[in-house]
């Protein structure tokens, strides 16, 4: 006659059951987890790389000019060399802002190279002002192309940020060209871009804002402008925003929108003080 079952064994054969359960459980949300991450990396690497193509032409133009300056510079060097009698000391001033100029091509060479690469967000300790008008330097040909004015209200000085420089940059250039997007078909008024940056309190929260004088958008629809797919340009993808928010979030910060009056849209970036803010040695 057959023995009969412990019922004792019955609870942990379905305790055992359940914790192997949960343990592949858990493992394949950590699998879905790092493969989002994945996805949501290089999503931002094409978003730079677009982004990039739509400013080619200011690419052009920010390293043309560098060039044009190091070749005229240095036929004025020549020139001093070649007068009689020699002008050392003019040929050395030539040589010096042939150095000088060269430098800011290897930055903006620097700048274009870090936004297309494939690498891993790296914290650095950067003034946010410096950084802010590097993306205005870079993007300087396509508000030039448009007649649009850029009213500088950068006020932070040489306070410095701890974080991702090219992310931060890549959210900044996303807003700057929504905002020229925005004015291309204002013909009734000037074309005014506002960037401003300023201590938002006194715990060290710092606030970025990108204003333009624009066509603006409808309440109803701002409330979507960041969902990813949602595009208010005609053939636009819809990530662009998606993607910023993700970076800011990232960063312990927020995004948001508001209207201006009479005409245009505000976006603004809030960023934690303490961490990432540092604030600069005295």
């Amino acid at each position: 006659m057959p023995k009969p079952m412990d019922n004792a064994a019955v609870p942990a054969l379905d305790n055992e059951q359940l914790y192997r359960h949960l343990q592949e459980e858990k493992a394949r949300r950590l699998q879905a987890e790092q493969a989002l991450q994945l996805a949501t990396e290089e999503l931002a690497r094409l978003a730079r790389i677009t982004s990039m193509g739509e400013f080619a032409a200011s690419i052009a133009h920010e390293v043309n000019q560098p060039l044009a300056a190091m070749v005229l510079h240095a036929e004025v060097g020549l020139n001093a060399l070649t007068q009689n009698p020699p002008q050392p000391e003019q040929a050395r001033d030539a040589l010096k802002l042939i150095m000088h100029v060269g430098a800011s091509a290897g930055d903006v060479i620097r700048s274009i190279r870090g936004m297309s690469s494939k690498t891993n967000p790296v914290p650095t300790l950067f003034a946010v002002d410096d950084a802010l008008r590097e993306v205005l330097r870079l993007l300087r040909a396509e508000l030039h192309k448009h007649r649009i004015e850029v009213c500088d209200g950068l006020a932070l000085g040489e306070h410095q940020l701890s974080a991702d420089r090219v992310q931060l940059q890549q959210v900044m250039m996303n807003l700057v060209l929504n905002a020229i997007e925005a004015m291309k078909d204002v013909h009734d008024r000037p074309r005014k871009l506002e960037l401003r940056s300023a201590l938002a309190d006194i715990s060290g929260t710092l606030r970025i804002s990108v204003e333009d004088n624009g066509v603006g958008v409808s309440a109803k629809l701002a409330e979507r402008l960041f969902d990813p797919l949602f595009s208010t340009k005609p053939g636009g993808t819809g990530l662009g925003l998606s993607i910023c928010r993700t970076i800011i979030h990232a960063h312990g910060g927020r995004i948001w929108s508001t209207s201006r009056q009479p005409h245009g849209t505000a976006f603004h970036i809030s960023l934690k003080g303490n961490p990432p803010w540092t604030p600069s040695p005295s």
